[in-house]
Protein backbone atom coordinates (compact mmCIF):
# COMPACT_ATOMS: atom_id res chain seq x y z
CA UNK A 1 0.00 0.00 0.00
CA UNK A 2 1.71 3.38 -1.01
CA UNK A 3 1.72 6.06 0.87
CA UNK A 4 -0.68 8.73 -1.58
CA UNK A 5 -3.11 5.74 -0.75
CA UNK A 6 -2.78 5.89 2.99
CA UNK A 7 -3.22 9.81 2.82
CA UNK A 8 -6.42 9.30 1.18
CA UNK A 9 -7.50 6.88 3.77
CA UNK A 10 -6.82 9.24 6.25
CA UNK A 11 -8.51 12.71 4.57
CA UNK A 12 -11.56 10.15 4.02
CA UNK A 13 -11.99 8.78 7.62
CA UNK A 14 -11.20 12.47 8.90
CA UNK A 15 -14.81 13.91 6.24
CA UNK A 16 -16.62 10.89 7.70
CA UNK A 17 -15.23 11.93 11.11
CA UNK A 18 -16.28 15.05 10.90
CA UNK A 19 -19.80 14.55 9.21
CA UNK A 20 -20.41 12.45 12.64
CA UNK A 21 -19.20 15.43 14.52
CA UNK A 22 -21.52 17.69 13.12
CA UNK A 23 -24.76 15.59 13.04
CA UNK A 24 -24.97 16.17 16.81
CA UNK A 25 -25.33 20.04 16.81
CA UNK A 26 -22.18 21.22 19.68
CA UNK A 27 -23.61 24.21 19.79
CA UNK A 28 -23.07 26.00 23.56
CA UNK A 29 -26.76 25.49 23.95
CA UNK A 30 -26.68 22.41 23.44
CA UNK A 31 -23.61 21.25 25.18
CA UNK A 32 -24.93 22.73 28.55
CA UNK A 33 -27.48 20.18 28.52
CA UNK A 34 -25.52 16.81 28.06
CA UNK A 35 -26.03 14.56 30.19
CA UNK A 36 -23.26 15.31 33.09
CA UNK A 37 -23.97 11.69 34.49
CA UNK A 38 -23.51 9.59 31.65
CA UNK A 39 -20.56 11.89 30.56
CA UNK A 40 -18.50 10.92 33.51
CA UNK A 41 -19.53 7.00 33.00
CA UNK A 42 -17.78 7.85 29.68
CA UNK A 43 -14.69 9.28 31.24
CA UNK A 44 -14.36 6.90 33.86
CA UNK A 45 -14.34 3.98 31.38
CA UNK A 46 -12.42 5.35 28.41
CA UNK A 47 -10.42 8.04 30.05
CA UNK A 48 -9.19 8.26 33.54
CA UNK A 49 -6.61 5.61 32.90
CA UNK A 50 -4.33 7.93 31.66
CA UNK A 51 -5.98 12.04 32.44
CA UNK A 52 -6.21 13.63 35.49
CA UNK A 53 -8.65 16.72 34.70
CA UNK A 54 -8.59 18.51 37.98
CA UNK A 55 -6.46 21.84 38.56
CA UNK A 56 -3.12 20.70 40.12
CA UNK A 57 -3.44 17.07 39.53
CA UNK A 58 -0.27 15.19 38.00
CA UNK A 59 0.32 14.16 34.47
CA UNK A 60 -0.14 10.43 34.19
CA UNK A 61 0.69 8.30 30.79
CA UNK A 62 -1.68 11.51 29.34
CA UNK A 63 -1.86 15.51 29.95
CA UNK A 64 -3.97 16.73 32.86
CA UNK A 65 -6.54 18.29 30.59
CA UNK A 66 -7.22 21.34 33.13
CA UNK A 67 -8.56 24.04 31.16
CA UNK A 68 -7.92 21.84 27.79
CA UNK A 69 -10.38 23.62 25.98
CA UNK A 70 -8.51 27.26 26.54
CA UNK A 71 -5.61 26.31 24.77
CA UNK A 72 -4.16 25.30 21.40
CA UNK A 73 -3.32 21.51 21.04
CA UNK A 74 0.40 20.18 22.95
CA UNK A 75 0.62 23.11 24.63
CA UNK A 76 0.26 21.59 28.58
CA UNK A 77 3.34 22.79 30.41
CA UNK A 78 5.60 20.44 31.33
CA UNK A 79 4.43 17.80 29.06
CA UNK A 80 6.27 15.27 26.71
CA UNK A 81 4.24 15.50 23.35
CA UNK A 82 4.48 13.89 20.25
CA UNK A 83 6.14 15.79 17.28
CA UNK A 84 2.53 15.49 15.18
CA UNK A 85 1.02 17.61 18.51
CA UNK A 86 3.64 20.28 18.94
CA UNK A 87 3.52 21.04 15.41
CA UNK A 88 -0.56 21.10 15.21
CA UNK A 89 -1.71 24.51 15.39
CA UNK A 90 -5.18 24.15 16.20
CA UNK A 91 -6.94 25.09 19.48
CA UNK A 92 -9.29 22.47 21.20
CA UNK A 93 -12.91 23.38 20.20
CA UNK A 94 -15.56 20.80 21.02
CA UNK A 95 -15.71 19.20 17.47
CA UNK A 96 -11.88 18.87 17.26
CA UNK A 97 -12.32 17.06 20.72
CA UNK A 98 -14.74 14.48 19.26
CA UNK A 99 -13.26 13.47 16.75
CA UNK A 100 -9.81 13.09 18.57
CA UNK A 101 -11.75 11.05 20.69
CA UNK A 102 -12.81 8.54 17.89
CA UNK A 103 -10.04 8.21 15.77
CA UNK A 104 -7.17 10.17 16.84
CA UNK A 105 -4.66 8.94 14.09
CA UNK A 106 -7.15 10.33 11.48
CA UNK A 107 -7.77 13.41 13.36
CA UNK A 108 -4.18 14.52 13.86
CA UNK A 109 -1.92 11.97 12.06
CA UNK A 110 1.29 10.79 13.92
CA UNK A 111 0.19 11.09 17.40
CA UNK A 112 0.76 8.45 19.94
CA UNK A 113 -2.14 8.33 21.82
CA UNK A 114 -3.73 4.72 21.69
CA UNK A 115 -7.06 4.21 19.83
CA UNK A 116 -9.60 3.91 22.78
CA UNK A 117 -12.53 3.90 20.35
CA UNK A 118 -14.88 5.89 22.42
CA UNK A 119 -18.42 4.42 21.00
CA UNK A 120 -20.03 7.48 19.09
CA UNK A 121 -23.43 7.44 21.22
CA UNK A 122 -21.74 8.24 24.20
CA UNK A 123 -19.28 11.19 22.41
CA UNK A 124 -21.55 14.15 23.18
CA UNK A 125 -21.96 13.59 26.66
CA UNK A 126 -18.02 13.31 26.89
CA UNK A 127 -17.46 16.35 25.85
CA UNK A 128 -19.73 18.62 27.74
CA UNK A 129 -18.27 16.51 30.96
CA UNK A 130 -14.63 17.46 30.08
CA UNK A 131 -15.31 20.74 29.58
CA UNK A 132 -16.99 20.94 32.90
CA UNK A 133 -15.08 19.08 35.15
CA UNK A 134 -11.62 20.36 33.09
CA UNK A 135 -13.14 24.38 34.18
CA UNK A 136 -12.61 24.83 30.43
CA UNK A 137 -16.36 26.67 30.86
CA UNK A 138 -18.19 28.68 33.59
CA UNK A 139 -21.78 27.64 32.63
CA UNK A 140 -22.34 25.87 36.06
CA UNK A 141 -20.46 23.29 38.86
CA UNK A 142 -20.39 20.10 37.43
CA UNK A 143 -23.16 17.64 38.87
CA UNK A 144 -21.96 14.92 42.37
CA UNK A 145 -20.00 12.72 40.93
CA UNK A 146 -21.81 9.40 40.37
CA UNK A 147 -19.91 5.84 41.98
CA UNK A 148 -16.57 5.60 40.57
CA UNK A 149 -17.57 2.30 39.05
CA UNK A 150 -20.73 3.10 37.65
CA UNK A 151 -22.53 1.31 34.21
CA UNK A 152 -21.07 -2.07 33.76
CA UNK A 153 -18.28 -1.42 37.00
CA UNK A 154 -21.90 -1.50 39.43
CA UNK A 155 -23.09 -4.54 38.43
CA UNK A 156 -19.58 -6.27 38.68
CA UNK A 157 -19.85 -7.40 42.39
CA UNK A 158 -23.47 -8.90 41.61
CA UNK A 159 -22.35 -10.55 38.34
CA UNK A 160 -18.89 -11.49 39.00
CA UNK A 161 -18.95 -12.13 42.77
CA UNK A 162 -16.07 -14.66 42.69
CA UNK A 163 -13.97 -12.07 40.47
CA UNK A 164 -14.71 -9.52 43.16
CA UNK A 165 -14.00 -11.23 46.37
CA UNK A 166 -10.63 -11.92 44.94
CA UNK A 167 -9.74 -8.38 43.58
CA UNK A 168 -11.03 -6.82 46.71
CA UNK A 169 -10.61 -9.26 49.50
CA UNK A 170 -7.28 -10.51 48.91
CA UNK A 171 -3.60 -8.31 48.08
CA UNK A 172 -1.82 -8.53 44.54
CA UNK A 173 1.90 -8.57 44.78
CA UNK A 174 3.69 -7.37 41.34
CA UNK A 175 6.82 -8.07 41.17
CA UNK A 176 8.98 -6.10 38.47
CA UNK A 177 12.61 -6.77 37.04
CA UNK A 178 15.47 -4.33 37.87
CA UNK A 179 18.51 -3.03 35.26
CA UNK A 180 20.64 -4.63 37.97
CA UNK A 181 19.36 -8.57 37.46
CA UNK A 182 17.41 -7.88 40.92
CA UNK A 183 13.66 -7.67 41.10
CA UNK A 184 11.61 -4.99 42.88
CA UNK A 185 7.58 -5.86 44.57
CA UNK A 186 5.01 -4.15 45.93
CA UNK A 187 1.70 -5.20 46.69
CA UNK A 188 -1.75 -3.31 45.93
CA UNK A 189 -5.62 -3.17 47.25
CA UNK A 190 -7.92 -3.09 44.88
CA UNK A 191 -10.91 -1.24 46.50
CA UNK A 192 -14.62 -0.61 46.25
CA UNK A 193 -14.95 2.83 45.67
CA UNK A 194 -12.60 2.15 42.45
CA UNK A 195 -9.16 3.20 43.78
CA UNK A 196 -5.98 1.44 44.17
CA UNK A 197 -3.73 2.11 46.90
CA UNK A 198 -0.25 -0.03 48.25
CA UNK A 199 2.55 -0.08 50.41
CA UNK A 200 4.93 1.66 47.48
CA UNK A 201 4.76 5.66 49.12
CA UNK A 202 2.89 7.73 46.91
CA UNK A 203 1.18 4.78 44.39
CA UNK A 204 -1.99 5.37 43.61
CA UNK A 205 -4.31 3.74 41.06
CA UNK A 206 -7.89 3.43 39.92
CA UNK A 207 -9.85 0.43 38.37
CA UNK A 208 -12.94 0.67 35.69
CA UNK A 209 -14.70 -1.56 34.06
CA UNK A 210 -14.02 -0.61 30.27
CA UNK A 211 -16.67 -2.88 28.99
CA UNK A 212 -18.36 -6.47 29.97
CA UNK A 213 -15.59 -8.22 29.08
CA UNK A 214 -12.67 -6.13 30.04
CA UNK A 215 -12.04 -4.96 33.48
CA UNK A 216 -8.60 -2.71 33.26
CA UNK A 217 -6.36 -0.75 36.05
CA UNK A 218 -4.25 2.21 35.86
CA UNK A 219 -1.09 2.52 38.28
CA UNK A 220 0.88 5.11 38.69
CA UNK A 221 4.02 6.30 40.99
CA UNK A 222 5.83 2.69 40.92
CA UNK A 223 9.25 2.92 42.47
CA UNK A 224 10.71 1.44 39.35
CA UNK A 225 10.46 1.74 35.76
CA UNK A 226 8.03 1.85 34.07
CA UNK A 227 6.43 4.29 36.69
CA UNK A 228 3.53 4.27 35.43
CA UNK A 229 0.86 1.35 33.48
CA UNK A 230 -2.28 0.22 32.37
CA UNK A 231 -3.66 -3.70 31.79
CA UNK A 232 -6.57 -5.21 31.26
CA UNK A 233 -8.08 -8.53 32.30
CA UNK A 234 -11.29 -10.39 31.42
CA UNK A 235 -13.40 -10.53 34.46
CA UNK A 236 -12.70 -14.01 35.70
CA UNK A 237 -11.78 -15.63 39.10
CA UNK A 238 -8.04 -17.05 39.06
CA UNK A 239 -8.85 -20.87 38.42
CA UNK A 240 -6.95 -23.36 41.27
CA UNK A 241 -5.27 -20.37 42.37
CA UNK A 242 -2.36 -20.64 45.01
CA UNK A 243 -1.73 -17.87 46.96
CA UNK A 244 2.05 -16.71 46.49
CA UNK A 245 2.76 -17.73 43.43
CA UNK A 246 2.81 -16.29 40.39
CA UNK A 247 -0.69 -16.38 38.61
CA UNK A 248 0.28 -14.63 35.40
CA UNK A 249 2.63 -11.96 33.74
CA UNK A 250 2.31 -9.26 31.46
CA UNK A 251 4.68 -6.87 29.13
CA UNK A 252 3.13 -3.51 30.72
CA UNK A 253 5.44 -1.03 27.89
CA UNK A 254 4.25 -2.10 23.88
CA UNK A 255 7.38 -3.40 21.91
CA UNK A 256 8.95 -4.31 24.67
CA UNK A 257 7.90 -7.70 25.20
CA UNK A 258 11.47 -8.56 27.72
CA UNK A 259 10.12 -6.42 30.29
CA UNK A 260 7.42 -8.67 32.40
CA UNK A 261 5.80 -7.79 35.47
CA UNK A 262 4.48 -10.82 37.13
CA UNK A 263 1.59 -11.14 39.18
CA UNK A 264 0.89 -13.28 42.52
CA UNK A 265 -2.14 -13.09 45.26
CA UNK A 266 -1.78 -12.74 49.24
CA UNK A 267 -4.44 -14.07 51.25
CA UNK A 268 -6.02 -11.11 52.53
CA UNK A 269 -5.35 -8.36 53.62
CA UNK A 270 -2.66 -6.80 55.96
CA UNK A 271 -4.21 -3.84 58.41
CA UNK A 272 -1.50 -1.51 59.70
CA UNK A 273 -1.91 -1.54 63.11
CA UNK A 274 -5.06 1.48 63.96
CA UNK A 275 -4.21 4.46 64.98
CA UNK A 276 -0.43 3.84 63.31
CA UNK A 277 1.71 6.84 61.76
CA UNK A 278 3.13 4.27 59.57
CA UNK A 279 1.11 2.44 57.31
CA UNK A 280 3.07 1.59 54.77
CA UNK A 281 5.63 0.22 56.84
CA UNK A 282 3.09 -2.47 58.69
CA UNK A 283 1.69 -3.33 55.04
CA UNK A 284 5.13 -3.96 53.62
CA UNK A 285 6.17 -6.05 56.75
CA UNK A 286 3.24 -8.06 57.10
CA UNK A 287 3.38 -8.64 53.02
CA UNK A 288 6.57 -10.10 52.71
CA UNK A 289 9.48 -12.34 54.11
CA UNK A 290 12.45 -10.70 56.28
CA UNK A 291 15.48 -12.60 55.35
CA UNK A 292 18.13 -13.11 58.55
CA UNK A 293 21.72 -14.64 58.40
CA UNK A 294 22.58 -15.35 62.28
CA UNK A 295 25.51 -16.87 63.31
CA UNK A 296 24.94 -20.02 65.40
CA UNK A 297 27.97 -22.00 66.76
CA UNK A 298 30.26 -20.84 64.41
CA UNK A 299 27.51 -21.69 61.18
CA UNK A 300 25.64 -19.30 59.70
CA UNK A 301 21.91 -20.19 59.37
CA UNK A 302 19.38 -18.37 57.53
CA UNK A 303 15.50 -17.62 58.42
CA UNK A 304 13.24 -16.62 56.61
CA UNK A 305 10.78 -14.95 58.64
CA UNK A 306 7.23 -13.88 58.51
CA UNK A 307 5.55 -11.47 61.03
CA UNK A 308 1.83 -11.94 61.48
CA UNK A 309 -1.06 -9.80 62.62
CA UNK A 310 -1.30 -11.97 65.69
CA UNK A 311 2.36 -10.40 67.04
CA UNK A 312 3.70 -14.11 66.62
CA UNK A 313 6.94 -14.62 63.99
CA UNK A 314 7.37 -17.70 62.17
CA UNK A 315 9.34 -19.51 59.67
CA UNK A 316 9.68 -23.02 57.35
CA UNK A 317 12.94 -23.57 59.32
CA UNK A 318 11.31 -23.95 62.42
CA UNK A 319 12.52 -20.89 64.25
CA UNK A 320 9.83 -18.65 66.26
CA UNK A 321 9.29 -15.70 68.12
CA UNK A 322 6.89 -12.63 69.27
CA UNK A 323 7.13 -8.63 68.59
CA UNK A 324 5.22 -6.40 70.11
CA UNK A 325 5.78 -2.01 70.12
CA UNK A 326 6.35 -0.11 72.80
CA UNK A 327 6.96 3.72 73.57
CA UNK A 328 6.01 6.39 75.71
CA UNK A 329 3.58 9.32 76.34
CA UNK A 330 0.94 7.34 74.87
CA UNK A 331 2.75 6.82 71.68
CA UNK A 332 4.21 3.80 70.60
CA UNK A 333 7.00 4.27 68.13
CA UNK A 334 9.35 1.27 68.62
CA UNK A 335 8.81 -1.97 67.37
CA UNK A 336 10.47 -5.01 69.31
CA UNK A 337 11.02 -8.91 68.41
CA UNK A 338 12.81 -12.16 69.22
CA UNK A 339 13.17 -15.17 67.59
CA UNK A 340 13.83 -18.28 69.20
CA UNK A 341 15.14 -22.46 67.82
CA UNK A 342 17.37 -20.62 65.32
CA UNK A 343 19.45 -23.89 65.24
CA UNK A 344 22.02 -24.68 62.82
Amino acid sequence: MNTSFLSIVSVVASVLLLGVAQAQDYTEANLKQADVAAGEQSWQQNCAFCHTVGKGQAAMVGPNLYQLFKRKVGTQDGFEYSEALLKEQRQWAPVLFAQYVQSPQATIPGNVMPAVSVPADQVFALTAYVMRASASVDWDAPAAASSATGGPGAQLQADRPEFWAQYMDNTIKFTLPRDNGETYSFVAYFNPDGTITGNNRGLNGIWRMRDKRKFCYSIERVGVHPYEWMHCVQPKATKNLVFGEVVESFAPVKGHEELQIEVSWLEGRPFPLEGDAHPDYWTFLFGNTSRYEIKVDGETVVVDAQFNKDKTITSPEGARGEWYTKGSDGKEDTMCYFLEECRA
